[in-house]
């Protein structure tokens, strides 16, 4: 059975519809926390001080890309940090230390990474350096201690008092590794990673296209009509 323009349009706008929705949690952004989201205290430092936290990913995930990272303001007037992110030593970069502003007291504020292509892997660090004398106050959970949080200088680290948690949250997205096709083995140059945001714009545009094909062939077919009538 040939299908019309018109109703190939309606299939493919619902099967898109439907991958959108089936890779949603696929590759949604995992949040990977050791805090309970309430600070029952704070830390600040001196300027050049980091504080720290060690992250883990799920065992599912060898690989992911850190696409933001969060932490918790509790108080002060002091905006400007600086971030690092650490590999599993807490001494390598995996990137060059980035600027960030806390410009919101009392939530969560989110440093959007995405666009840099952070891959990290099994465990990592994410520290917060201060550029201002002791300011601005981070928010610390003292509930349930994970001992994950720490202060101190890259490659020079103290477990913060009582194994408490220091508010920093990492965000991250799965990765698709694809091998090469010469070797068969894993390049670390070629870890993608699949947003559904450029499906969708795929999708946009077929239908665009094919809305159009549609308007064309039914001003053919009028154009046919009044030539025959």
């Amino acid at each position: 059975m040939k299908l019309s323009a018109s109703k190939l349009l309606v299939i493919i706008f619902f099967s898109t519809i439907l991958a959108l929705h089936l890779m949603r949690d696929v590759f949604a952004g995992i949040e990977i926390a050791y805090d309970d989201g309430r600070p029952e205290t704070t830390s600040s430092l001196d300027i050049g001080m980091h504080l720290a936290v060690k992250f883990s990913l799920p065992p599912s995930l060898p690989k992911a890309q850190l696409v933001t990272v969060r932490v918790y303001k509790a108080g002060r007037s002091g905006v400007n940090m600086r971030g690092h992110i650490l590999g599993s030593n807490g001494v390598t970069e995996l990137t060059t230390p980035f600027n960030f502003s806390l410009a919101v007291e009392s939530v969560w504020n989110d440093v959007d990474l995405g666009a840099q292509n952070i891959v990290v892997s099994d465990v990592f660090y994410i520290t917060v350096e201060y550029v201002m004398y002791y300011d601005p106050l981070i928010g610390r959970d003292t509930t349930d201690p994970k001992s994950r949080s720490y202060y101190g200088r890259l490659g020079s680290w103290s477990l913060v008092s009582n194994g408490e948690n220091v508010m920093i949250r990492a965000v991250v997205e799965p990765l698709i590794t694809v091998s090469s096709t010469t070797t068969g083995t894993s390049l670390a140059e070629n870890v993608l990673t699949v947003s559904a945001s450029y499906l969708f714009s795929a999708c946009v545009v077929a239908l665009v296209l094919i809305a159009f094909a549609v308007r064309r062939s039914r001003r053919a077919k009028q154009a046919s009509t009044s030539c025959t009538s």
